[in-house]
């Protein structure tokens, strides 16, 4: 125990003595790492700025193709009208072509017919 008391204050002390002063490091900056860094960035952003642009006009021509697209649709879709309304036109007229063929051909039947009479035959004329 007389030995550990002995070599405990020993230890101490050579740790005060071996302990040096303690300075901090100065900061490394690297200046061309830092301005190419700026360069890599700035190039960046110019080729993501020129592909905006390229979508920008892209999708401007996109609409362009859509609406000469719809104005041919819508056209096409006039004309269609066009044809159906021209297909009712066709098919009324053929029907009051009929019904006027039904009214000579049933009219030149009473006229030949006995039981109307001449007053009867114009009013119904």
């Amino acid at each position: 125990m007389k030995q550990l008391k002995f070599l405990i204050p020993i230890i101490a002390v050579c740790l005060m003595f071996g302990t040096g002063r303690a300075s901090a490091q100065w900061t490394v900056i690297d200046p061309s790492n830092i301005a190419q860094s700026i360069v890599n960035n700035s190039k960046s952003l110019v080729q993501e700025s020129q592909t905006a642009t390229h979508m920008v006009k892209n999708f401007q021509e996109t609409v362009k193709i859509y609406q000469q697209a719809k104005k041919y649709y819508d056209a096409l879709q006039s004309v269609n009208n066009l044809v159906r309304d021209a297909r009712k036109v066709q098919q009324t007229i053929l029907m009051l072509g009929n019904i006027s063929g039904y009214y000579v051909n049933n009219f030149q039947k009473m006229l030949t017919d006995p039981n109307f009479t001449s007053a009867e035959l114009s009013a119904i004329a």
